[in-house]
């Protein structure tokens, strides 16, 4: 076999596994996907009934992230549902009776003797390497019944893995990074509740 020839079958054989490693690397398009942090439980009796109205989307950019090469992650979905969606489960899981709104207007009309609601304020995911990823959730959660705030809050997390690149581990990070906020989130304002 010719030296040319040679050369190029050996950088061939050489690049074939960059390939492959960058085709199982996370895509832009992040699906947003949430587990509560428990089993599903029956609503308790007497639970109160909460609202949980779609939060407010304050975030500076459509973006949820920045990859090493300067392109963007992108959600899949609406964040501002994800997220309260995700609080609804939440407080589900501690028994509360949940429903859902997508206006503060549609949550009043059912007069429920509480309102959880918020802003999301940043939901940043940061490829810092190859193998390496940060997420960041920074929300404002607010409980109020018809005539007043009975509890607000400004709650953040920041979570940082290590290991080989994947869609699954930027969507688990996420997922694992909001739920540090929701249980705490959930938590405090079922304690309001009681």
């Amino acid at each position: 076999m010719p030296i040319p020839l040679r050369r190029a079958f050996a950088l061939l054989v050489a690049l074939i596994p960059l390939v492959f490693l960058a085709a199982c690397g996370p895509s832009n398009s992040v699906r947003l996907m949430y587990t509560p942090s428990g089993a599903a439980v029956l609503p308790k009796p007497g639970a109160p009934r909460v609202t949980v109205v779609m939060f407010d989307d304050k975030r500076p950019r459509q973006a949820i992230g920045e990859r090493q090469d300067g392109s963007s992650f992108m959600a899949n979905a609406l964040v501002s549902d994800w997220v309260s969606r995700a609080l609804g489960e939440e407080l589900a899981r501690l028994g509360e009776q949940v429903s859902y709104a997508s206006i503060m207007m549609q949550a009043r009309t059912a007069n429920p003797p509480y309102i959880a609601s918020g802003v999301v304020n940043e939901i940043w995911i940061r490829e810092n390497g190859p193998t390496s990823l940060a997420a960041t959730v920074r929300l404002t959660v607010t409980l109020s019944t018809p005539d007043k705030v009975i509890y607000s809050e400004s709650l953040s997390s920041t979570q940082e893995r290590r290991g080989l690149p994947s869609a699954s581990g930027v969507e688990s990070l996420v997922a694992d990074t909001l739920r540090d906020v929701l249980v705490v989130a959930a938590g405090k304002m079922a304690e309001k509740m009681r």
